[in-house]
């Protein structure tokens, strides 16, 4: 079925016959993308050291951190502006060279211009798909679609240091980067089959505009953030600071107008995804390291403890998934926080002595609940109540928050974690607790979309 202009009209279910291209082509890129994030963890010590570059080793992790802020601002401006079909091929473009230079490269700097390649099309695409979901998804299911991104999150979570580890250890390192670009190109395909009958983007002028000198300052703070937490005290305070306060400044630019304040409308529910988000990654690292190093759990039993968190999230997305009272639901969100808050606070109670480790894996999974339940609901109301000329923008912008929330807070409490005084893993989930309650008081402001102090305030991009 297609509107009066030849554009498919949105898909009423999701796995109709029309819409399972998209919905396999949506999934397998995202799958893929993130696959390529949580494998690198385990790939890259053999890489550095295989390579004979061990002092690169920083810099060719945080360079896809960096790229992929830049990327996220140009994906979803260029989407606004030129429909989503150029940028998605560019990005994929991108994101594909970056990993056959990955897998081929000779030496270390071949390696890093490979993940800044890979970083910048990966950002790039991850926005547009939203835009994608917005001009081939119906509303009404978009919820269940935002589902299975989770999940596809959520797998490479969980297998993705397995299967890497495997593939390092049986074969070779750059299977891992061959395996991830088989099946990006494949997924890519499956898109573009779809996404070349869609619209026209809006125009408007260029798409290098000022925001995307902005994020490339956003970026270089993201990288000193990187850099600091491998210094000495010292340096380590001013750094993080300095580069947090540049964040802060960057984000004016950067995210929909009146974010920082909760803005009621699209910025309110940019700053609940980043501060959710940030408070459940700062949860998940921290936990491991602190049961190998302090209680003496070996690895295996301390990374069960966040992948039985992740069968949370996963209980969470089907749970929002299925429900039947409409897609979009302020009063599951403050429920949804509540439980995110469980996770920090679990911890927390673990870390004082005042519940025992078990409890941590509970905490884990209550926080993959409500962030189950979250991100799907807030992703489609932001696409709801964003019209189609800011679809890109705004999906940009949850996830450049949430990357800068994310960021800054692994930092900061990196940062405690170094100057032992402040109170170690305590202070770490005292400072995760505190963001957390803070996304629990944004939601109890929130309103169904549509209704008064909800329907309006996008703000401006820029």
């Amino acid at each position: 079925m297609t509107s009066g202009l030849g554009v498919p009209s949105p898909a009423t279910r999701l796995w109709a016959p029309g819409s399972r291209m998209l919905v396999v082509g949506v999934f397998g890129l995202m799958t893929f993308i993130a696959f390529e994030i949580f494998a690198v963890t385990t790939a890259l010590p053999v890489v550095a050291r295989d390579l004979d570059a061990e002092r690169w080793y920083s810099l060719a992790f945080a360079a896809a951190v960096t790229t992929g802020l830049v990327g996220m601002t140009l994906g979803g401006t260029w989407a606004d502006r030129s429909g989503p079909m150029r940028p998605l091929l560019f990005g994929g473009a991108a994101f594909l060279t970056g990993l056959a230079l990955c897998a081929a490269a000779p030496a270390m700097g071949v390696f890093v211009v490979g993940r800044l390649l890979q970083g910048f099309g990966g950002g790039i695409d991850s926005v547009v798909l939203y835009v994608v979901i917005a001009r081939f998804v119906h509303e009404d299911v978009r919820p269940r679609m935002f589902g299975l991104l989770t999940l596809a999150w959520l797998l490479p979570s969980v297998v993705g240091p397995l299967v890497s580890g495997i593939l390092v250890q049986t074969v070779h390192w750059r299977t891992v980067f061959a395996l991830v670009l088989a099946g990006s190109a494949v997924s890519l395909l499956f898109l573009l089959g779809v996404v070349r009958r869609a619209g026209p983007g809006h125009g408007g002028g260029s798409v290098l505009d000022g925001r995307m000198l902005w994020a490339g300052v956003a970026a270089t703070a993201l990288l000193g953030l990187h850099v600091s937490g491998q210094q000495s005290a010292a340096v380590l305070t001013a750094g993080t600071a300095a580069s947090v306060l540049v964040l802060l400044v960057t984000a004016v630019r950067l995210l929909p107008e009146g974010t920082l304040r909760a803005r009621a409308g699209v910025p309110r529910l940019v700053l609940l995804r980043a501060l959710l988000g940030g408070a459940v990654s700062a949860t998940d690292i921290y936990l491991p390291p602190y049961l190998q190093h302090e209680l003496g759990y070996p690895p295996a039993v301390s990374g069960l403890v966040i992948a039985v968190g992740a069968l949370g999230w996963a209980a969470g997305a089907w749970l929002q998934g299925r429900s039947t009272s409409g897609p979009h639901r302020p009063d599951l969100l403050w429920r949804a926080a509540a439980f995110v808050l469980c996770g920090p606070v679990g911890a927390a109670l673990v870390v004082g002595g005042l519940l025992p480790v078990p409890a941590a894996a509970v905490a884990c999974v209550l926080m993959g609940v409500g962030m189950g339940i979250a991100a799907p609901q807030v992703s489609s109301t932001v696409l709801t109540m964003s019209p189609e000329g800011l679809q890109g923008n705004n999906s940009s912008a949850l996830q450049i928050a949430e990357s800068m929330v994310t960021s800054a807070l692994i930092a900061v409490t990196g940062g405690v974690l170094t100057v032992s005084f402040l109170g170690g893993y305590l202070a770490v989930y005292a400072l995760t607790g505190a963001v957390a309650l803070a996304a629990l008081a944004v939601t109890l402001t929130l309103r169904p979309a549509g209704g008064a102090g909800e329907g309006g305030g996008f703000g401006r991009n820029g």
